[in-house]
């Protein structure tokens, strides 16, 4: 393959920019443009070593850092070489097109993670994790990233891939020699099945937890007007992002923000107070609130501690999907308690049981979901190829006896196929282009 580059680091000023190269003319082209100050060429540079010396190349000068990767010991599998340069925007620039002026290519998006995956250092699953992690905006999201990245989930899907293939051979062998082994194959297979069905089941049971993980939890704030939902934003996130007054309906519009509580994002958002409003723009606020609580993970509902119990809290929440869990929130515990509502009461004012209500609010959504010992599925290309896995496999147990072994094959070759899909051994060129080009430049 040809020798590519890239600059690896975010663009912009900092104080360490890094110039990427992967491919075997990575250390001549280095040996080119950069002089160690302690040896004559960087051609003999040893590697996992940083060297310090003098860059010079597109017209710019610098005092850099350069480190040399041996194949195949190196991220992509193939010989790398990092620049390690001061982070000035022109100076990388310029440094990048001395690189390529010098024999090598701007990279693709994502191409040094892909030739790691052709050249067998991960599989499409690891590079997966490799993108969340990069991505992720929370403890929680990074872990499950690097959980994937690691080999998390591969690992637990070529443990169903290989008694899957155990089978299919088994069973393929059956068909040359039917009279001696069809009927110890189909009594050999059955439990096999069944246990896989189990298995895939399992992991799919931890799609929701997965989601939750890597996107976060969608908090809406609803009640009627007055009730401090404002208040609350802002005392939650603390933060004066909402405003707040004693007029009804100051929040005509949606207000979202954002915090980390226990490693995972909660992402709150106010909306405006629900009533009879013959105000048009309050009324397109409303409407909003309403819509915002059906598509949320889960609803806070608020009332007003210090006033009497007027809320129609069924008809307030009418339309919400019933599996949404719904966290009645009884605020202004600081005064006077005339309401008869039940739920957790909170003070936005003194942050009397926020933490609480923050804890409350991870418990409703993902529960007891998450075993600390097993796989999340977080994407939802994985989730898909799963149900695909499992349909097939149900399939293939269920008509086992009613149907030509020819039949059960094809379906066990479908699960197997399905599986494989998630790991990289059977994705077609198609969906390995669609993963690679969501990654950024240099990576």
């Amino acid at each position: 393959m040809d020798t590519i580059a890239a600059i690896a680091t975010p663009l912009g000023t900092g104080a360490v920019g890094i110039i990427r190269m992967s491919g075997e003319k990575a250390r001549e082209i280095a040996a080119k443009i950069f002089e160690p100050f302690k040896l004559k060429s960087f051609s003999d540079a040893v590697p996992y070593m940083m060297y310090l010396g003098k860059l010079e190349c597109g017209g710019v000068r610098d005092k850099a850092l350069a480190v040399y990767f041996a194949a195949p010991n190196s991220y992509t599998g193939e010989d790398v070489v990092e620049l390690h340069c001061h982070g000035g925007a022109a100076l990388l620039k310029h440094v990048l097109e001395g690189v390529c002026g010098s024999g090598a290519r701007i990279a693709d998006r994502g191409e040094f993670t892909r030739r790691a995956f052709l050249n067998g250092k991960m599989d499409l699953s690891d590079a997966e994790g490799v993108i969340d992690m990069i991505n992720g905006d929370s403890a929680a999201a990074v872990n499950a990233g690097y959980r994937l990245a690691t080999g998390g989930v591969s690992a637990a899907v070529h443990a169903l891939t290989s008694p899957l293939l155990d089978v299919i051979a088994h069973m393929e062998a059956a068909l040359d020699y039917p009279e001696e082994m069809e009927e110890e194959t189909r009594l050999s297979a059955k439990p096999v099945l069944n246990s896989l069905i189990e298995k895939t089941g399992k992991l799919l049971s931890t799609c929701r937890a997965g989601s939750v993980v890597k996107n976060g939890i969608t908090v809406a704030i609803v009640g009627e007007t007055n009730v401090g939902k404002s208040s609350l934003l802002n005392a939650l996130t603390g933060r004066e992002r909402a405003i707040v007054t004693d007029i009804a309906g100051t929040t005509r519009d949606s207000i979202e923000e954002t915090l980390e509580w226990n490693g995972i994002a909660l992402r709150f958002v106010d909306t405006a107070g629900l009533r009879e409003s013959e105000d048009v723009v309050e009324s397109i606020g409303i409407k909003r609130s309403k819509d915002i609580a059906v598509s949320s993970d889960i609803v806070l509902f608020v009332v007003d501690g210090s006033r009497p119990n007027n809320v129609k809290r069924a008809e307030l929440l009418k339309g919400l999907n019933p599996d949404t869990p719904v966290i009645d929130v009884i605020n202004k515990s600081d005064l006077q308690s005339l309401s008869s509502a039940e739920g957790l009461r909170i003070s936005a004012k003194t942050g009397e049981n926020l933490d609480e209500l923050k804890d409350k609010i991870v418990a409703a959504v993902l529960g007891n979901s998450i075993d600390a010992g097993g796989e999340l599925i977080t994407s939802l290309r994985h989730k898909e190829a799963l149900e695909r896995a499992l349909a097939s496999l149900i399939s293939a147990r269920d008509r086992f006896d009613a149907v030509p072994a020819e039949c059960t094959l094809l379906d066990l070759r479908t699960a197997y196929s399905a599986y494989g899909e998630i790991t990289g051994d059977t994705a077609d060129e198609k969906i390995i282009d669609t993963i690679f080009s969501k990654f950024c430049l240099g990576k």
